[in-house]
């Protein structure tokens, strides 16, 4: 019955397992607690040795009085003896109570001694004694001349154990916080190895490194430690295997998509040859319909593309300003014949880490989103601005803006704001969802902001190296 109790327990609590945090922890602080302990009583011993003897001045006191009792015991009365009256008369006089005794314990005074004094006599102690720990009032005795001693009674008053209780409370307040905070130190260093390199694991699993396995790394050094590691890679798995289904999932359906719309724009071809002038106007809406189609799954190609795995990119010093240039000329023919572009590009900026091709990307859906919703009479401006720790591509516009509860949202995937939604402006909502994605990819990141009077600013920020 004690044997499965004792097994139960056991279980219950994890102490069956050696590699266990419940044994760990168990372990250390039963090690501290014994090292506590042991450690107070040493220095409560060595302490009691130190502090427990008659304090200096009292030694001095005493040594004074033994003096003066060795003159008195010089004076004689009339008839040529000691004078026993002025010895008791002195003895009388001090503020502790005191006799000159001879080599029998008998007073050689007149003044007779008290009954529980007389049984303390017993006991006598040298002036070098070692007190009790406990506050007590012990009779010290003096040698005098051969044949005569002095006997003080120590007071209470002056007993060193008064102030023990005092230092025992701060030999045990520094003991236990300097044994506390050594094995603190020791078990948060052993607790913090695998957490550093559990969080290394996630930090690599959220960019994207799905080959990464935390077991490996954090090894068999805490049992807990390890299960979580192995449950942190059975979900890395898991999240590799859907996500690897839903990119061929896209992939199948927008090849599938591809097929019939290249059969649906040659059809359209076929057909400009044979129908006659009258249906031009439909077949151009066909073919307007069929080309949105195709940029539609190409758009969301591109995202999945960027979202869903860690592309391959070539991060190298790149100047800013020279593919905002690019851009630029590329898609100042999209301005609407009211709309203006002003450019301000200085080359006077640091150089970033950039991928050519995100980054133009990017400044392009920018710009065209720009163009497309800032208004038919809108300026845009486009330029690089060098803060303290980073390089921002600023493309700002004065145009309608954005309602300010849905700024948050502008680089969500598939969100088109109320004033965009209409046939004319067209658009999926995967524009800005793109940006975001390549910007992060890049290690930087995409700001938008509503400017103070009409319009909105949109910031690529790269990190200078």
């Amino acid at each position: 019955m004690n044997l499965s109790c004792v097994k139960n327990a056991r279980r219950w609590f994890f102490l069956g397992d050696r590699q266990g945090l419940a044994f760990r922890l168990f372990s250390y602080f039963a090690i501290t607690l014994i090292l506590i302990l042991s450690l107070q009583s040493i220095a409560e011993m060595a302490l009691v040795r130190v502090l427990l003897h008659l304090p200096a001045t009292v030694k001095t006191e005493m040594l004074d009085l033994a003096e003066q009792a060795n003159k008195l015991l010089d004076n004689k009365d009339a008839e040529g003896k000691l004078d026993r009256n002025q010895l008791a008369e002195w003895e009388e006089a001090q503020s502790s109570y005191l006799f000159v005794l001879n080599d029998e314990l008998e007073e050689v005074g007149t003044r007779i001694m008290h009954p529980h004094f007389k049984f303390k006599l017993r006991y006598l102690r040298p002036l070098d004694t070692i007190l009790d720990k406990r506050v007590s009032k012990p009779v010290i005795s003096l040698p005098l001349r051969p044949g005569y001693q002095l006997v003080v009674q120590f007071s209470d008053k002056e007993h060193p154990a008064h102030n023990f209780p005092y230092y025992f409370a701060a030999i045990q307040f520094i003991i236990t916080s300097i044994l506390l905070a050594i094995f603190s130190l020791l078990l948060a260093r052993h607790l913090q190895q695998p957490l550093h390199r559990l969080q290394a694991a996630s930090r690599s699993l959220a960019e994207g490194d799905f080959s990464i396995r935390a077991s490996h790394q954090v090894g068999k050094s805490v049992t807990e430690f390890n299960q979580l590691a192995q449950d942190l890679d059975d979900m890395a798995e898991h999240i590799h295997q859907l996500i690897g289904k839903q990119k061929k999932l896209i992939t199948d359906v927008s090849h599938e998509l591809r097929t019939p719309l290249a059969r649906h724009s040659l059809v359209l071809h076929l057909l400009r040859k044979r129908c006659p002038d009258d249906v031009s106007d439909l077949l151009d809406k066909l073919e307007s319909q069929s080309s949105e189609m195709n940029n539609l799954v190409s758009e969301i190609l591109e995202f999945s593309r960027l979202e869903h795995e860690n592309v391959s990119v070539k991060l190298i010093p790149t100047q800013l300003e020279s593919l905002c240039q690019i851009q630029v000329m590329q898609n100042e023919i999209d301005l609407k014949p009211q709309q203006s572009l002003n450019v301000e590009l200085d080359n006077a900026t640091a150089m970033v880490l950039a991928d050519n091709r995100l980054c133009l990307r990017a400044i392009k859906n920018v710009l065209e989103n720009a163009i497309k919703y800032a208004g038919d009479e809108a300026t845009i401006d486009i330029r690089v601005c060098e803060q303290a720790e980073f390089v921002d591509i600023i493309i700002a516009d004065n145009g309608i803006g954005i309602p300010l509860q849905q700024l948050e949202r502008v680089f969500d995937p598939f969100v088109r704001i109320e004033q965009a939604r209409n046939k004319q402006s067209g658009g999926y909502g995967l524009g800005l969802a793109i940006v975001k994605e390549a910007m992060l990819i890049m290690r930087g990141e995409a700001i938008a902001e509503l400017n103070v009077n009409n319009g909105v600013t949109v910031k690529l920020r790269f990190p200078i190296p």
